[in-house]
This record gives structure tokens, sequence and C-alpha cells, in this order.
């Protein structure tokens, strides 16, 4: 009975006033869009940065001990995609290569700037999920590529470069080549654009690599299982046979390596979830104060629901509920202003940023706490009045 008395009681202080309301919830809701903004470029981190491991049908995926991100590290030789192909079990197994030191890409007229070049046969199984294999016949051709359409605007990527029939584009480092297409893949903290070859142009254009034989050093190699094989097993059956210093995952495996890289061993991480905080503690000190203001005006009828004989939990459950209801409000305006930053961020800067129900319900219950905490703060004020005193 006390409950939905309490909660009546939370109501009607919250809805009284709804101008008054509106201007409380405002200081809310920006605390509810710093958090969705630091998540969301916090996740934008993780997620850019897999994106292009993400979106391969590989089972597993081999590198180098040394190689500590995706786009940096120690090469690998290129025998070891022929030792995993004789484990059995795998179905394929095809190599990576990325450039992103020497990788200068300058378009006519315009100064010379870096990207990453990616290197694969587009036509394997292992890649059938980047929605590239219309461009494999075009990509035979000499000096061709694909441009990543989310590549920053500098490069000049637009529908024109998009829909030409494979003129020259430009030079890549100090070579002529020539875009045969796009393809959207979007960018990363660590790189501003993206091209896509075959390994025999790659090649041609970095012909430094690997001691003067660049498809001999490999950056990653991805593997595909074949149907029905226990996974678990053939995991083991080829770090057995890679030895120590190649490391095999399973791709949630390396994803989830990716991004513990980035989010503990980089200050970028650090930096958006210390903005996360932030966001959290400005809101936590704007609630107070909407609180303790409420209960400040309020504080006679409080002192005669006191005298009445109504429990202090009966005091602490109102302003728990009217913050709950405060957070609720102010939650809904926020995601939407969220969700259209994130639509002009991802448009045109290319960084992955959208906001599924996992990560709306993280800062769904941090505004929750949040509101909740600051009730709390400011209830003291409230059981340590004395009834007596107020009239």
């Amino acid at each position: 009975m006390y409950l939905i008395q309490a909660a009546k009681l939370a109501w009607a202080n919250t809805s009284n006033d709804w101008r008054r309301l509106l201007v409380r919830c405002s200081g809310i809701t920006f605390a509810v869009v710093l958090m969705f903004m630091q998540t969301g470029f916090r996740n934008a981190l993780f997620d850019s940065n897999v994106r292009i491991a993400e979106r391969t049908n590989a089972d597993f995926i081999i590198r180098t001990k040394t190689r500590f991100m995706l786009s940096s590290g120690q090469l690998m030789p290129a025998d070891r995609i022929t030792a995993a192909r004789n484990v059995a079990g795998v179905l394929d197994v095809q190599p990576i290569y990325i450039e992103t030191i020497v990788s200068y890409l300058r378009r006519i007229g315009q100064p010379a700037r870096r990207l990453r070049i990616i290197a694969f046969d587009p036509m394997r199984p292992v890649f059938e999920n980047m929605g590239i294999r219309r461009f494999a016949d075009a990509l035979d051709g000499p000096l061709t590529a694909i441009a990543d359409r989310k590549s920053k605007p500098m490069f000049g990527f637009d529908d024109e470069v998009c829909q030409n029939d494979g003129t020259t584009y430009g030079e890549l480092a100090g070579r002529k080549i020539k875009m045969v297409g796009c393809f959207k893949l979007g960018i990363d903290f660590s790189n501003d654009g993206n091209v896509i070859m075959k390994p025999v142009n790659f090649a041609r254009y970095f012909p430094h690599r690997g001691s003067g034989r660049p498809l001999n050093a490999v950056d990653y190699g991805l593997i595909r299982a074949l149907p029905n094989v226990d996974h678990d097993r053939l995991l083991a059956d080829l770090r057995r046979e890679l030895g120590p210093h190649v490391l095999v995952d399973t791709k949630a495996g390396f994803l989830q390596s990716e991004r513990n890289f980035w989010g503990k061993s980089t200050p970028i991480g650090l930096i958006f979830m210390v903005g996360t905080i932030i966001g959290f503690v400005v809101g936590l000190i704007i609630c107070y104060q909407v609180l303790a203001t409420d209960i400040g005006d309020h504080m006679s009828e409080f002192a005669t629901i006191k005298a009445m004989g109504y429990p202090s939990l009966f005091f602490a459950a109102v302003v728990v509920i009217q913050a709950v209801f405060l957070s609720l409000i102010s939650f809904l305006p926020g995601m939407l202003i969220s969700l259209t930053v994130f639509a002009f961020v991802n448009s045109y800067s290319g960084l992955i940023m959208y906001l599924n129900f996992e990560r709306a319900s993280l800062v769904l219950l941090l505004t929750i706490g949040m509101c909740v905490l600051s009730g709390i703060i400011a209830l003291r004020k409230l059981l340590l009045s004395d009834p007596a005193s107020l009239f």
C-alpha cells in the first residue's frame, strides 16, 4: 500500500508543473547525451578497428606473436599458410596483406596522403561476406584497385570515381593506379581510408616487402574449417602444427583481443571511459540539485506526512521513484539526440557508430543509477528533519 501511495506522490511531484519539469530534465538529458557520445566513440573505436576481420567468413585467424594490433606489427612467413592448409579439418586458408607505412596515394592535382592498402583474393570462401566478388574480374587488370566509399573526403572517392571504367586515378607508392569500383568498409582511429586490391598488384606496388619477395610476407592468415569439424580440436591441432611463434585464435577470440588492446593498452579507450564517468558525475550533480530543490520546496508537506506517522521507508520510496521518473523522462530525448549525432558522424566521418539494444540498455542503467544515487543523497536532508521544528 505504501509503495503505491509513494509512486502516486512521486508522480504528482514530478508532473505538477510541466514547464519546470522540462527545464529540470534538460540538464539530465545533457548528461545522458554526454554518456551516449562517450560510449559511442568508445564503441566506434572497437568496432571500426575490427570491421574488416568481422566481415570475413573465417573460423580462425593466425598471426605472429609480435603483432600487437590489426594494422601494425611483424609479418608472418607465407609457409605458415601452407602448413595450416595441411592440417586435417581445414577447408581453406588465405593470406591477407596490409600496408600502412609507405602506402601514399596521390590524386591528380592533390598532395599525397597515406591510407591502408588491403590485398586478398575476393573469390575465396573466407571472403564471401565482404561483398566485393562482383569486382573480381576488374581487379585482375594491372594496377587496379577498389576504393572505400567511406574513406575521408580528402581522398576524393566520390560517385564519379566509384562509377568510372577504370581510368587512372593517380599514383600509389609512385606508380599509377586505376580505381575500378567502390565498396563500403569505414575508417578507424589509425587509418583515414582503405583500398582493396589483389595480391599480384599488391606485390607490384610494394616490392620491398619480404626482402624483395612481397607475397612471402603475410600479415594474417584466415582459416575456414570444414563443416561439422570439432573447432576446439582443430584449434589445438593448428596451434601444435604452426608452432609457438604463431598465434592462432578463433574469430571471436581475435576480435576480443583487438578490443582489449584498444580499450586497455591505449590512452584512447581510457579517455572515452573517463568521459563517460564525467558524464555520470555531471548528471549526478544536476539530478541532486533538482531533487534537493524539490524536497526543500515541499518540506512542510513532507513534515506533515511524517507527523502523521508515515515511516522513513515511505519517504525513501517517494524520492527514489521520483528519481526513476526523472531518469526515464530524460533518457528518451537524450537517446534521440544521440542517434541523430551518431548518424551525422557515421555519414560524414566514416566512423562506425551505431546503437543496439545492449548499448542503449547500458546507458539507461547508468542514467537510472545516476538519478537514484542522487536521490539517496538528497534524501538525507528529509530523513533528518524534525516535523516539530517546521510548524
